[in-house]
């Protein structure tokens, strides 16, 4: 989902840092870039732009003819919110998740990494159409939005990007904004974790309990494309158990299903620590050892996930983390220059 970055280059000096700018691959110019070739700070660049009385004219001359030559032009994003006085990004989610864990442990990450850079963040639940965001941000009361879409096709980030609001995306894509623009956990990763661990404990008839339905972009398809992915690559037999929904009862039935089965699985992957509850009790209902019968992985790593009786194996959901980088990205836009996966972590414990 990420491009490659280009490998570094380290110039020596004065044109040559110039020259190096110059060979790059036709990425967009960066103020970072700016700096180097004309040898001055970034914090420099950014006073030139400002057109600060504090850098020399000199200096200031020579800054924006190295800008001339390479090409470059501000960024847009950067710009708005320089404009603005406020010091206030908006968090945007829909009113149905604005009362859930995943919404609470990324604002959670938002506030932390906002007041670093001397920002508060302000929550607003929002409808199906975000006009309600959107006019917070006509009336500069937030200079950025970080977004957790409903959908990938979400007509709230549309509004926002089409009333010209600096936005970053976070835990899916958005069809609106461009993927420079995005933050999301590395679920597919996630969940390779989550299989390969299953095969290395010698599991080799596996069982996957996910909601059906595999919207590209969506946490629930890259966590299934993930463990799909591992088990061809290990060899494995995966049956798959489709379920209506995210919940405990769905896991339940998903895993009562993949249990009943001639030559069932030894190992089940459920995308959801929910989920995986539904299949440890379904185990249970089955007369069945965990792990001795069956070995469950979930996702996310609830808070209660290690209470239960067995500790759940799982994959860490790093929401937090994805809070933190939104903002990060939403203030600081340039780096890095394409979207951003932040890694998930397996933890393993008594279900496996």
């Amino acid at each position: 989902m990420s491009a490659t970055d280009p490998t570094p280059v380290v110039p020596r000096a004065g044109q040559d840092a110039e020259g190096a700018a110059l060979r790059r691959a036709p990425a967009r110019v960066t103020s970072r870039d700016v700096a180097r070739a004309a040898g001055v700070s970034q914090n420099t660049v950014s006073l030139v732009l400002k057109g600060s009385t504090r850098i020399s004219a000199a200096t200031q001359a020579r800054v924006h003819a190295v800008m001339e030559r390479l090409g470059y032009e501000p960024n847009a994003m950067a710009a708005a919110l320089r404009s603005r006085t406020t010091r206030a990004l908006l968090f945007v989610a829909p009113r149905a998740a604005v009362h859930s864990h995943v919404t609470a442990e990324l604002v959670a990450g938002a506030t932390d990494e906002a007041a670093e850079h001397d920002y508060c963040i302000v929550v607003r639940p929002v409808g199906p159409h975000g006009t309600e965001a959107v006019e917070l941000y006509r009336r500069q009361f937030v200079s950025g939005a970080v977004v957790l879409p409903a959908s990938v096709d979400d007509p709230a980030v549309g509004a926002l990007v089409g009333a010209g609001c600096p936005t970053v995306v976070m835990l899916t894509t958005s069809a609106a904004c461009p993927g420079h623009r995005t933050v999301v956990a590395d679920d597919a990763g996630g969940a390779v974790q989550a299989v390969s661990h299953l095969l290395s404990r010698g599991h080799r008839r596996l069982g996957l309990v996910a909601p059906r339905g595999l919207v590209e972009g969506t946490i629930s398809a890259s966590r299934i494309r993930g463990a799909q992915q591992a088990a061809l690559q290990g060899g494995a037999q995966l049956e798959e158990a489709w379920v209506d929904d995210w919940g405990v009862r769905d896991g339940s039935a998903g895993g009562a299903r993949l249990l009943q089965r001639q030559g069932r699985p030894t190992g089940i992957f459920a995308i959801s620590d929910a989920l995986a509850l539904g299949v440890l009790a379904a185990a249970g209902a089955a007369g069945l050892r965990v792990p001795g019968d069956v070995a469950v992985v979930g996702f996310d790593n609830r808070e209660w996930s290690q209470y239960w009786n067995p500790p759940l194996t799982t994959v860490e959901f790093p929401l937090r983390s994805v809070g933190r980088a939104a903002v990060r990205r939403l203030l600081c836009p340039e780096e890095p220059p394409e979207w951003e996966r932040v890694p998930a972590r397996l933890i393993v414990r008594g279900s496996s």
